[in-house]
């Protein structure tokens, strides 16, 4: 009987590592293919973001790069992208510290003034994020600056607050800005800006006027070009993504890359 007994709980034991091999086995393989789905569905969302990159280009020529909604690319599989001019804020890396001083309040008293003096000790910066991380940090105050770009501010795109942080620029020119812009109809240069300005206003102007067409352009010289791609089917596993971001010089005829990242 001892015998048998043994017998027994040896065969039990065995059904029982069986079992467990069998369902490591099996759980084994349901990762690897979520992961070999996951990898698939990655590899489509690239070719996805890698297609409206091609798209923009091409419609940059139609002068409709700004058309961001989503394109059905077939097969459950979406992309769509964003277009951002860096010279409509300050290149963090290359912006005077009186400027700094004014955009942070009047006479440097504003609430940003002690990380804006961080951002002077602490730069050049290869990219936001790092401006991000530092002490005091003052997400109103970031929306304002950027890495990328010569270091001039384009005023067909700068919001209010950069535009009234450039010197010569009065409430009134800035209005006019602002006004011309949104009727589509941009001032193209300083001296057009002058001229249908106020005696008071335009006297602000030309006393800054060296320093203001040092600082500032009236087209943009870059773009930032971020292009997503997803899948909608297979049960969007993970959720998965595929950003490209590239940097662009806008030509005639053409887009030019100076950067490209993938995330």
């Amino acid at each position: 009987m001892s015998r048998r007994g043994f017998a027994l709980i040896t065969v039990l034991w065995l059904v029982a590592a069986l079992t467990t091999a069998v369902g490591l086995g099996l759980s084994a393989a349901r990762v690897g293919n979520a992961a070999s789905a996951n990898r698939l569905v990655l590899t489509r969302s690239r070719w996805a973001a890698e297609a409206c990159l091609a798209i923009a280009q091409a419609r940059w020529g139609d002068h409709r790069l700004v058309d961001t909604m989503s394109i059905d690319l077939g097969r459950e599989t979406r992309c769509r992208w964003r277009v951002e001019d860096p010279t409509a804020r300050f290149n963090v890396n290359t912006v005077d510290e009186e400027v700094l001083k004014k955009v942070s309040g009047v006479g440097g008293q504003g609430s940003g003034t002690d990380f804006l003096r961080t951002v002077m000790a602490h730069r050049p910066f290869e990219d936001m994020t790092q401006v991000a991380a530092l002490p005091g940090e003052d997400s109103v105050l970031l929306d304002l600056f950027t890495v990328d770009g010569p270091g001039t501010v384009n005023l067909a795109g700068a919001p209010p607050r950069v535009l009234e942080a450039l010197p010569g620029l009065s409430v009134e020119a800035v209005q006019m800005l602002l006004q011309d812009r949104a009727l589509q109809q941009p001032i193209g240069s300083l001296d057009a800006l002058a001229a249908r300005l106020s005696p008071a206003g335009r006297a602000v102007l030309l006393a800054n006027y060296a320093d203001l067409s040092r600082l500032v352009t009236f087209a943009s010289p870059l773009l930032r070009l971020t292009a997503e791609g997803w899948v909608t089917g297979l049960g969007d596993p993970g959720g998965l993504h595929a950003t490209i971001e590239v940097l662009l010089v806008p030509l005639p005829d053409r887009l030019a890359t100076v950067r490209r990242r993938m995330w």
